[in-house]
């Protein structure tokens, strides 16, 4: 009997973690996706019939908007991601300080950081002083201080890439996984912060604001939900994680 509890215990182990394997992670994901998605769509609706059908700003339509509008201070949709973000930092925190995984803590200080910008608007406002130390000039369809943001954005990356190889010298066993699960929704996220940013600014009108409004903020939000969703799986199977490898 002794043999065979551990050849299950070792196939127990040889499976690969997952995090659709969690279903009360996958649960809350597909709740906060949900959530996410029916804001955007709200989004698309109300800006189409303010600015594309000439309901006006004062109307029914125009209230709806700015209630939930994807990229408008202290709107519902701000706030889910304030929460979302919360719920990712927090996670990785805690998973550090019971694993001590540099990866663990290098994950905290990335979403840490994304939701002190979301929140503090670190790179608008930074944007702005760099353009003037600078005195930037306008490039390529940018303004000066969305130069001045970029650069905000390449300072920030730069420290977090610091930190990113620092842990990555301390790797241990589990972290292997917990990128695997992880680095989806951050490229899904770091690229809509950034490319459909840039991609908003230079293409101007009605029509690319609301494209390029539900593909910048609405992608963030449905690749925040993801990770989110990530974060609580891992979590809460840390011990399993870390044990396997």
């Amino acid at each position: 009997m002794t043999d065979q509890t551990a050849n299950r215990r070792h196939e127990c182990s040889a499976v690969p973690y997952r995090v659709i394997d969690d279903k009360s992670a996958m649960k809350v994901g597909l709740l906060l996706a949900g959530v996410a998605l029916v804001l955007i769509v709200i989004h698309i609706i109300t800006y189409s019939m303010m600015f594309l059908q000439g309901h006006g700003e004062d109307g029914f339509a125009g209230v709806i908007h700015s209630f939930v509008n994807l990229g408008g201070d202290n709107s519902v949709s701000e706030n889910l991601n304030h929460g979302m973000l919360f719920i990712c930092f927090t996670s990785f925190l805690y998973v550090f300080h019971k694993t001590r995984s540099r990866l663990s803590l290098f994950l905290f200080s990335f979403f840490a950081f994304a939701w002190f910008d979301d929140s503090c608007q670190y790179h608008e406002r930074l944007g702005i002083i760099l353009a003037h130390a600078f005195e930037l000039p306008a490039l390529f369809g940018l303004r000066e201080k969305d130069l001045g943001e970029l650069l905000a954005w390449v300072l920030a990356a730069a420290i977090l890439a610091s930190l990113g190889v620092w842990a990555y010298r301390g790797r241990r066993s589990g972290d292997g996984t917990v990128l695997r699960s992880i680095v989806y929704p951050i490229a899904i996220l770091i690229f809509c912060a950034v490319v459909f940013d840039i991609a908003h600014i230079m293409i101007e009108g009605p029509m690319a604001d609301v494209v390029f409004t539900a593909l910048e903020d609405g992608g963030e939000m449905m690749a925040i939900a993801a990770a989110a969703t990530v974060s609580l799986a891992i979590q809460g199977n840390y011990g399993k994680i870390y044990q396997r490898g």
